[in-house]
């Protein structure tokens, strides 16, 4: 429905992605806190602190487990990182100055909104504020690397390797550029073509960005291969860092490490000259050189495709296109491909999705420049589409354990799944985008309900066993709505695209405290009581305190190890969380702030 919108009223997609998308990413949070205008709880507020700290530690290191061995030590732009990391401070400090003496005035409220405003303009604006500092920098580079070179010229002459940083692989290809520039104008499929890509997974925390690449791909008899080569021209480099798409390549197999694009909906392979995936060959250490498992299809199912004689075009050969990964998507993969409604330049690709965390579809958005470019694509991707389809005619396989017990979870779902799909139109339906503003007044009716069941949920529970409502916001309240989140990061982790999720938990945090909280409040201290109302929050202080010491961990691994997350940093974080929980509880039952010391009121 969001993206419906965004494109109903032509929202830019930075725009969109860090105001509409924010809120719908934010959505079970706002609407638990709605709840409490009209019945008053602590649980809105204790999912939005425990839902910080769950976000940091929980989605980052299941995202990290979850990561290709290619692409650790996960390397994260810093502008990016430190941005999300210093608003999130930020929000935490406000949400203490806001609570610490149990009432919500306008100014306060209006306080945590102008932050929401402040976030959003600092990332739409990013590009432009990384570029200014890149031009500084560039300048303090280029006369250090001076004065370097007149102290050392006969190492220079000697070609001494003196190391490179992790953006030093950014060298500039003529031939690159003019095959990049070509293809942005070919409309011949099977050549290639440079088209602006998005991907939705149907996730409320993966869809935030609502961001957009442009990519290479040529589609050829049984697949659509997609190059994760970024941008050659050197004006783009600095932009596209900002992107968490961006992955940096620690392959052996390769010659040189880079930054490229994860896999839009299958983990990137390398391909032989012959435009089939190479063969993964183990290394003495017992790990693999070659890629991971991908997300849709096994290896081996993906060299099936390589009994099939392809030509590949000359952009393939050309280089930084050749050392750099594809993601082969198969034909048998795509379900249907559909030109947009809104225009004639934008049509969409339905794939399959073999890992049902995502849900069973994923949708390629995609966009060309000349009409005249849509038409080719969109007529050679249906015909061979229809020539997949004549030739494919093995048998369904057979469905497993884990399939049979999900059709189970499926048949519970079902009375809560009929009425929301009769009652919310379907907006991937084109001719029921028109009612865009039915399906976004019935989801966010539907999110109500669902966000008062979990407040009636907790208070039984806070009735029956004593349990506060504190602590249940904490835990239960936070664990369930942002536990979704866990599956969708791995998941896009398994693509590459694991800076995707580190960001979006981080920007989620800063959203959940300037909108999620800050819109019920201000409208409940302007329009409903017209002034200050109570919100007491026990133990504010150690809870805020938590938040900053868990993310504490975050911070000092990025830091200490090269503005790099390493794989053990996610084994690091779970614990971290599991220490969160156990001091939680420990508190509740003994009813100490500050246990496993002793308090003075219990002791006394």
């Amino acid at each position: 429905t969001i993206e419906v919108i965004s494109e109903r009223f032509r929202i830019p997609d930075d725009v969109a992605g860090a105001t509409l998308m924010a809120l719908g990413c934010n959505g079970p949070e706002l609407a638990l806190n709605t709840i409490a205008i009209f019945h008053p709880s602590n649980i809105g507020v204790g999912a939005v602190v425990g839902g910080e700290v769950f976000n940091v530690l929980v989605i980052i290191g299941t995202s990290l487990l979850a990561t290709p061995d290619m692409y650790m030590p996960l390397q994260l732009g810093k502008f990016s990182f430190f941005r999300d990391v210093s608003f999130y401070i930020i929000s935490v400090m406000l949400l203490y100055w806001v609570l610490r003496d149990g009432s919500i005035s306008r100014m306060k409220a209006m306080t945590l909104f102008a932050g929401a405003i402040c976030y959003t303009t600092t990332v739409v604006f990013s590009s432009a504020i990384a570029s200014a500092f890149s031009e500084n920098a560039m300048v303090k580079v280029a006369s250090r690397r001076m004065s370097m070179t007149k102290r050392s010229l006969a190492r220079v002459l000697s070609f001494v390797d003196m190391g490179a940083d992790d953006d030093s692989e950014d060298t500039v290809d003529q031939e690159a550029i003019d095959r990049w520039h070509e293809a942005r104008s070919c409309t011949d499929p099977e050549a290639g073509s440079v088209l602006a890509v998005r991907v939705d997974v149907r996730n409320r925390m993966m869809d935030r960005s609502h961001h957009v690449t442009t990519r290479y791909m040529w589609l050829r008899d049984d697949a659509l291969l997609v190059s994760t080569l970024s941008d050659p021209q050197p004006c783009m480099k600095m932009v596209q860092r900002l992107n968490s798409d961006l992955v940096y390549d620690h392959n052996r197999n390769t010659h040189d490490h880079h930054w490229h694009h994860g896999g839009l909906v299958n983990e990137p392979v390398f391909l032989g000259r012959d435009g089939h995936p190479k063969e993964r060959n183990s290394s003495r250490d017992g790990s693999f050189d070659g890629l991971g498992k991908p997300l849709l299809n096994e290896f081996d199912s993906l060299k099936k495709l390589e009994s099939q004689p392809s030509s590949v075009p000359p952009t393939y050969d050309t280089a930084g296109f050749k050392d750099a990964p594809w993601e082969i998507i198969p034909l048998q993969d795509i379900l249907y491909c559909e030109r947009s409604s809104a225009d004639q330049m934008h049509f969409n690709l339905h794939v399959h999705q073999h890992d049902s965390h995502l849900g069973k579809l994923i949708t390629i958005e995609l966009s060309t420049p000349e009409v005249a470019m849509m038409d080719a694509w969109v007529t050679a991707i249906r015909d061979k589409l229809t020539e997949q389809r004549r030739r494919n005619i093995d048998a369904p396989d057979a469905k497993s354990c884990v399939d049979l017990f999900e059709e189970w979870a499926d048949w519970l779902q079902f009375p809560v799944k009929w009425f929301v799909a009769r009652s919310i139109p379907d907006m991937d339906n084109p001719k029921l985008q028109h009612l865009y503003p039915v399906s976004f007044v019935m989801s966010m009716l539907w999110l109500a309900i669902f966000a008062w069941s979990v407040v009636q949920a907790c208070d039984g529970i806070h009735a029956d066993f004593g349990i506060s409502d504190d602590v249940l916001g904490f835990t239960i309240a936070a664990a369930g709505t942002s536990f979704p989140n866990v599956f969708s990061g791995m998941c896009v982790a398994k693509q590459g695209k694991t800076s995707m999720a580190v960001a979006n938990a981080l920007g989620a945090n800063v959203q959940n405290v300037f909108l999620a909280l800050a819109i019920p409040w201000t409208v409940q201290s302007v329009f409903i009581v017209g002034g200050p109302f109570a919100m007491r929050v026990d133990n504010l202080l150690p809870a805020t305190l938590e938040c900053a010491i868990t993310l504490a961990p975050v911070v000092l691994v990025y830091t200490c190890c090269g503005c790099a997350l390493p794989r053990w940093s996610g084994f690091l974080f779970l614990f971290t969380y599991l220490v969160y929980v156990v001091f939680a509880l420990g508190q509740e039952v003994s009813h100490c702030p500050v246990w496993p010391m002793s308090c003075p009121t219990a002791s006394a």
